[in-house]
């Protein structure tokens, strides 16, 4: 009887291969963990539709499914489609649980010109820094167009808002003292000037903290225009403004022109400037005898969005009686520090995935604020102090005499990085922009 060889190496060989197989299917990979832990959340929260065929006793569920994975920069992007029949609302409140298992921020965007993915998840994977010495940022405009403002640096980059746009004409800023809203507002109120010309933009500024706030801009800004520091003057400028518009709609009218970003494009020789109105600490406007103030406030931020008049409202503390319904509805853009649960209501709606965001703010770390507008997204205001602020506006004032408006300052970056909130280690850090 012939004796039967056994194969070893054939044998050890197919073991290995088996082992590899195995590992393929089972161990995930690092960059495709994502879909399984957003997908576990979902299953969580019953993100799914539910259906039940005829004669079975199990319930069918459907849940967004995933379409493409691709990179955006350092950050994944992952898009999806939903099934029929379910409420996007659902998706949106389960980004707080997804955030929460990824240790990281999440991006949701609608898709409205995907003909396969109805929106997609950004998972923000790099580090913001804890310190940004701001200057000038002349250069980064993303156009011409519009009337721009840098608000800080996100972990996607330079956020910036422009009041011109249909949908952004006014931004609130609030938080507790200490934050950082004032020095946001200085910022804006700077960069305004070194950015635009007195035949692009006019500052109005309601400053009830009695200078303090705006006094840094130097003696006789070129752009302000007007400036009060009494809670009692307010409701005779909103008179002024109201003329100012109506006078502005009448023209529009007779030139057969939608607002002024048409008109001005359509008749440069005749342009007109927008006008922004700047109120620090609007806490002051609060009180039984400023209430017809408020009405008008609340009613020019309504009526002048094509006007080309944007408001900039920093407050301390809001409430329901200071910031009305219908104000909050004005006003689209909010910037949020650190602040409590009644003025998080107030700031980011009464939603309470929309107000729980507010928790994502490190108290710790000065100039941490939450920019809400399109969507959600941490932000680090970039500090810049009184003196930094004067010789900005001496060198600018000096530059406009000559007759020649350059970038006057140069960006600051500090070296020093905070993780995100979690402490999650990331192994894509997004470099930030010089």
């Amino acid at each position: 009887m012939a004796s039967v060889k056994v194969d070893i190496i054939g044998l050890f060989s197919d073991a290995i291969v088996q082992i590899g197989r195995f590992a393929l299917r089972n161990i995930p990979r690092h960059r495709d963990s994502h879909p399984g832990r957003i997908m576990l959340s979902w299953k969580r929260n019953d993100v799914c539709t539910e259906t039940k065929e005829r004669g079975k006793d199990y319930v069918t569920k459907e849940y967004p499914r995933l379409i493409e994975k691709t990179w955006k920069g350092h950050n994944r992007v992952f898009k999806y489609r939903i099934p029929t029949g379910l409420n996007p609302q659902k998706v949106i409140k389960s980004l707080y649980d997804i955030e929460f298992d990824l240790k990281s921020e999440v991006l949701f965007k609608r898709l409205e010109n995907d003909p396969k993915a109805h929106f997609s998840l950004t998972i923000l994977s790099g580090k913001l820094l804890d310190l940004i010495t701001y200057t000038n940022e002349a250069e980064t405009m993303p156009d011409k167009k519009g009337l721009w403002i840098p608000l800080g640096w996100s972990r996607r980059g330079l956020e910036q808002l422009n009041l011109a746009s249909s949908n952004s004409p006014h931004l609130m800023i609030g938080g507790a003292t200490g934050g950082g809203k004032s020095i946001l507002g200085r910022l804006i109120l700077a960069t305004l000037h070194i950015r635009y010309t007195r035949n692009e933009c006019r500052l109005w500024l309601c400053d009830l903290k009695h200078g303090n706030g705006t006094a840094r801009l130097g003696k006789d800004p070129l752009l302000v225009d007007r400036t009060i520091s009494d809670p009692s003057e307010v409701e005779r400028m909103m008179d002024d403004l109201s003329v100012i518009i109506g006078e502005r709609y009448d023209l529009f009218k007779a030139y057969e022109c939608d607002d002024l970003a048409a008109f001005n494009e359509e008749y440069p020789e005749k342009r007109l400037p927008r006008i922004v109105v700047y109120f620090d600490e609007y806490t002051k406007m609060e009180g039984k005898e400023f209430s017809k103030a408020r009405e008008k406030v609340t009613k020019v931020t309504g009526e002048s969005r094509g006007a080309g008049v944007h408001f900039i409202v920093s407050c301390h503390r809001p409430t329901a009686n200071l910031i009305s319904g219908t104000m909050k509805n004005n006003i689209s853009a909010v910037v949020a520090f650190n602040c409590n649960a009644v003025s998080a209501r107030v700031l980011l709606g009464e939603d309470p995935e929309d107000y729980k965001a507010a928790a994502m703010i490190d108290p710790d770390v000065e100039g941490r604020a939450l920019f809400k507008f399109k969507d959600e997204v941490l932000l680090q205001v970039p500090f810049i102090d009184n003196k930094v602020i004067k010789e900005i506006m001496a060198n600018y004032q000096k530059a406009v005499i000559k007759g020649v408006v350059e970038p006057v300052i140069q960006a600051v970056i500090s070296t020093r990085v905070v993780e995100h909130s979690t402490n999650h280690s990331l192994n894509h850090a997004t470099d930030h922009p010089q």
